[in-house]
């Protein structure tokens, strides 16, 4: 089991979905008419949620009961002589529904959203055809979405629109000198690892080296080494903006702080279009404890996941742990045996001040163990997933806390992770207990100093199911109403608050658990930069009425 790691989808792996139905719609769209008829729409795939509120203390709870299955969602009409005169305008490459890389490109790595297309995909060089680019789609009416890595959890990066395609633009500059950073829009993890390792410097970052650097700071930025160094967002100077109105700004805290403190936890795809980004970056350890135990069966899973909730109250600084537990397949023992666990991570520290710390997992006679010191950067390059996995379904459900979970809790969740309803390989519920995201240096920023509105929780939830692309609709959908499920286990005993940078369509009330008391200055933020909701998509934050 790893955290998952998201890629793009290549054309060989989008062949290979075949006889799925998202691909079929969308390949018969693409290939249908140049100019689409029929009513625009910017509506995503149909999974609103139905069914009535199941009661809890948590009075604006809902549990979503049903989803509609995908359909394909047809794009803006655009003429070909729209088309022509972007093309002319455009360094890059513009591509429509009948162009023959169109069907593969700029797609969903969440593969529940290859049904919504966009009526035009611009493959933009640099800030001068973004610029190009979104004066055009005003010109002509256009919703715009930017699309880097593709790996919004919700699809977010999708549109019926025109779809700025901004992958080319993914240089790393390091200066060693100052200690500084300069990340195009589209670099990856990946491509900033290459940049700085075995240097004195690191940026941090997420977990998954294919992800975008753009996206994961935009929605303020969680990972590894969080717990000690802070988030993303916490270490950015400076962004540069297209705004709808074709203008480029200079965004830092002297200049157009307001929409520099939306970009610090407020989202992509919502003021404008970052071009570039500009980090200070943190002097990485030379050495740090590497630690991993792993656990069988339901109740091993109960007590190590409540240690590590326990733990993550009053964790100093230098510990940086994850956990999971994974619904596998059933074998002789019954389900709860078929549950496989683990907690791992680092401590910047010494090896005697570890096994003090993690002195409560070795106590849960852990299957298999490690403890020892590593080169920093060996541990960075080995925990870090593949940046290129293949195509799949998911649909994660993040919560904060704010306290230590009552202990029945924890086992109700496990309880229910023994009786998911889907444990193959490839297709299962897994729970997630990530202490990242607290302590004493994220904590360093007030709740309203930057976007990212989560400061003081020290643990996050994260019910995770995956499924393949190719499983019928009923494996997704006893996933997602699993997952509900899970998450109306702790809903009354957690603040309403989910992570922005995993996010769910399902979620009530959204952009209030994204944002929180920060929603009304964002909405301002918006209304004043992006005043006709140019940039937009499912989840955007509104502009005021």
């Amino acid at each position: 089991m790893t955290e998952r790691a998201s890629g793009a989808i290549n054309r060989r792996q989008i062949l290979q979905l075949g006889a799925t139905g998202a691909l079929t719609g969308l390949l018969a769209a693409c290939t249908s008419t140049e100019t689409p008829s029929g009513s625009s729409t910017s509506a995503g795939p149909a999974d609103a949620t139905g069914g009535s509120a199941v009661p809890s203390a948590d009075p604006e709870w809902t549990t979503p009961t049903t989803t509609a299955a995908p359909t394909m969602v047809p794009p803006d009409p655009v003429t070909e002589a729209a088309v022509q005169d972007l093309r002319s305008r455009l360094t890059g490459t513009v591509l429509s529904p009948l162009s023959v890389d169109y069907p593969f490109t700029a797609l969903s790595t969440n593969t529940r959203y290859l049904d919504q297309r966009p009526a035009v995909i611009a493959r933009c060089r640099d800030e001068a055809d973004v610029v190009t680019a979104v004066n055009w789609a005003r010109e002509h009416g256009l919703t715009v979405a930017p699309y880097g890595g593709g790996h919004s959890y919700a699809g977010l990066s999708t549109t019926s629109g025109l779809l700025l395609d901004i992958g080319a633009m993914n240089s790393v500059t390091v200066d060693l000198s100052a200690g500084t950073a300069s990340v195009g829009a589209a670099a990856l993890n990946g491509d900033v690892l290459d940049k700085t390792i075995n240097t004195p410097f690191l940026l941090p970052g997420g977990t998954c080296l294919g992800v975008g650097t753009g996206g994961l700071v935009l929605g303020g930025g969680i990972g590894y080494n969080t717990h000690w160094a802070g988030l993303t967002c916490d270490h950015l100077t400076a962004t540069r903006v297209v705004l709808a109105s074709g203008e480029v700004v200079d965004a830092d805290s002297s200049q157009h702080s307001d929409l520099f403190w939306a970009c610090r936890g407020g989202t992509g795809g919502n003021f404008g279009l970052n071009t570039s980004f500009q980090f200070e970056l943190v002097r990485a350890p030379e050495t740090v404890v590497y630690f991993r135990y792993d656990y069988r069966g339901a109740d091993a899973a109960t007590a190590m996941l409540a240690a590590v909730d326990a733990l993550a109250q009053t964790a100093p600084a230098g510990l940086n742990m994850s956990s999971s537990a994974q619904a596998t397949p059933v074998g002789a023992g019954g389900p709860r045996e078929a549950i496989d666990a683990f907690v791992r991570g680092q401590y910047v520290g010494t090896v005697d001040e570890a096994q003090d710390l993690l002195a409560p997992f070795v106590a849960l006679s852990p299957a298999t163990s490690a403890l020892q010191e590593r080169p920093f950067w060996q541990v960075q390059q080995q925990v870090w997933p593949s940046a290129n996995p293949a195509p799949h379904s998911w649909g994660d459900w993040s919560r904060y806390t704010r306290e230590a979970l009552p202990q029945d809790r924890v086992a109700r969740m496990v309880d229910l992770l023994a009786e998911c309803p889907v444990r193959t390989d490839s297709s299962n519920g897994a729970l997630w207990f990530l202490g990242w995201v607290g302590g004493d240096v994220v904590g360093k920023f007030g709740r309203t100093d930057t976007a990212y509105v989560h400061r003081g929780s020290p643990l996050l939830l994260r019910p995770t199911p995956v499924w393949e692309t190719s499983d019928p609709a009923s494996v997704g959908q006893d996933l997602l109403d699993w997952t509900a499920a899970q998450i109306d286990i702790v809903a009354d005993v957690t603040p309403q608050e989910s992570y922005q940078n995993f996010p769910n369509r399902l979620i009530p009330n959204p952009l209030q658990q994204y944002f929180g008391e920060n929603l009304d200055r964002l909405i301002a933020v918006k209304s004043t930069y992006d005043p006709t909701s140019l940039f937009t998509n499912e989840q955007g934050i509104p502009v005021r009425a």
